[in-house]
């Protein structure tokens, strides 16, 4: 029988099959035999020899397990001991190989993602014959296309004058090219052109245009003293309009006068100063005329004066009451709320808010403790989407871009130590909050910045914009004409005295309890 099995391995082997001959020896009887002893040297001596061939053809792992069935049938000869090491530097070398192919492709990768096209390619270069940089070598010339494009779309929407599309065309051009000569000199042309146009609107009085252009240059724009001087005025023009609502003419002459020296060519706001001056110098009469002899009755007015205007208009013209007939004075733009057991609250009025480092030179609405060269970003509200636009490209969901309608959750990172996450706790309301994850802003504790629409939720659920426990019932702090309301079923107090009305006004730098929880909001 013995003898069987060895022919049997020996025909095998004659006919090439090593591993069934190895199957067959694997027996240690039929080792032992002299016949099997023979025909074991000859086996392992081609197993070696196959090894070998593995070897040179690259086959590693096949090589591998040949001289594991030689060893296991031979012993660890000096000869399977030698390949064994040569096998194992390939596998070593091999391996060093692809770490540094798979280093390549990931630098390669990051040059794309960062919008430096030309670094990529020259990384792509390294990779000539490998199968995984031809996808990077597709979606880079897929991007410098789109960024082509994008640069022709610009320069034909510039020399047709349409200001708002070569914007978005250069914000595309920048985040497909990245800033490149070109599209760096393109985004120059364009912002010098759109600062002209804006200069134009101001000087001939199109403040409702000139706003809303330079709304859009904002995001492209890093460091411009022209665009700088242009917000600026159209800020103190909307500084003075807020005077003139409000019926105070003196401080709204006092600002136009200001704007007048800053821009002395524009014709309308020399009337403009003129109209105010002449309306100051009225109220003053009137204050030094026969009216004033009731000053000893304690009704004298507070200094301000009410411009005559209907009830209708306020309401038809989309714009405040005058603050002489609301009980309280107005609610800020920008305010602090504190909430006990939930913290501090940045809340912003606008629809439109800016975000970045308190040092930049745009001045950011929301000031961040970060590095000057950290990007502002513009988050704007409209028809209750937010937008997100930045005038180099953020971080988004980890994937780098200038422009974004933004998500519930969506992870936003100015820089890796400058992060906040974007919510909308509530399906029902249109109030966003940004929870900052990294950094802080700057003079304050406050880690959340509330941008309010209509209304905000205070509750213990996780629908509220603030979570806080203590409410056994939710609150609603809502606007109306310019103020801060309370609505809830639990009581409302200041001093410990009910306020009165079914939906209060939440006064401005004053404690007040909603149940049992202390709010106070002041003015930031």
């Amino acid at each position: 029988m013995r003898i069987l099995q060895i022919r049997q391995a020996e025909v095998a082997f004659a006919d090439g099959r090593l591993d069934e001959a190895c199957g067959l020896l694997a027996d240690a009887e039929l080792r032992s035999h002299r016949r099997g002893q023979t025909l074991v040297g000859r086996v392992v001596a081609a197993l070696v020899e196959r090894a070998a061939a593995h070897l040179e053809a690259d086959r590693c792992s096949e090589a591998l397990a040949d001289l594991d069935k030689a060893e296991g049938l031979g012993g660890n000869q000096p000869t399977i001991a030698r390949l064994r090491e040569q096998v194992q530097r390939a596998v070593h070398q091999r391996q060093s190989s692809q770490r540094r192919r798979a280093d390549v492709v990931s630098a390669a990768r990051r040059h794309m993602q960062n919008g430096r096209l030309s670094l990529a390619d020259q990384v792509l270069a390294e990779m000539n014959g490998d199968s995984r940089a031809e996808p990077l070598r597709r979606e880079a010339a897929g991007r410098r296309a789109a960024g082509e494009a994008a640069v022709a779309r610009a320069r034909a929407a510039t020399e047709r004058g349409d200001w708002a599309a070569a914007i978005d065309a250069v914000g595309a051009a920048e985040t497909n090219e990245g800033p490149t000569d070109r599209v760096s000199a393109l985004r120059a042309d364009v912002i010098g052109a759109t600062a002209r146009r804006i200069g134009e609107d101001v000087r001939r009085g199109r403040l409702d245009l000139a706003e809303t252009l330079l709304a859009k240059l904002r995001p492209i724009v890093a460091g411009s003293t022209q665009v700088a001087e242009l917000s600026r005025v159209i800020a103190e023009c909307r500084r003075a309009w807020g005077y003139v609502q409000r019926g105070d003419v003196q401080r709204a002459c006092e600002v136009l006068q200001l704007v007048q020296t800053m821009l002395p060519e524009a014709t309308w706001l020399a009337e403009a100063v003129a109209h105010a001056g002449r309306a100051a110098e009225a109220h003053g009469a009137l204050r030094s005329g026969p009216l004033a002899m009731l000053s000893h009755t304690g009704d004298e007015p507070t200094g301000r004066t009410t411009l005559p205007m209907s009830a209708a208009d306020p309401a038809r013209q989309g714009i405040e009451a005058p603050a002489s007939a609301r009980p309280a004075g107005p609610t800020p733009l920008r305010m602090l709320l504190h909430v006990d057991g939930a913290g501090s609250f940045v809340v912003m009025r606008s629809a439109r808010v800016t975000v970045g480092p308190v040092s930049s030179p745009a001045r950011p609405d929301v000031g961040l403790m970060a590095d000057a060269n950290v990007p502002v970003v513009t988050i704007e509200r409209a028809d209750g989407d937010y937008f997100l636009r930045a005038a180099a490209p953020v971080v988004v969901n980890d994937r780098p871009t200038a422009g974004k309608l933004l998500a519930d959750g969506d992870r936003v990172a100015l820089s890796p130590r400058c992060r906040f996450r974007f919510r909308l706790p509530n399906a029902a309301s249109t109030t966003a909050v940004l929870e900052l994850s990294g950094g802080r802003l700057a003079g304050g504790d406050a880690r959340r910045v509330i941008l309010l629409d209509r209304e905000m939720i205070l509750g213990a659920a996780a629908s509220a914009h603030v979570r806080a426990a203590g409410l056994a019932s939710q609150a609603v702090l809502f606007l109306r004409d310019g103020q801060l309301r309370c609505r809830t079923d639990l009581a409302v107090t200041a001093d410990r005295r009910p306020m009165p009305g079914d939906a209060p006004v939440v006064p401005v730098g004053t404690p007040i309890h909603v149940g049992s929880v202390g709010l106070v909001l002041k003015g930031a």
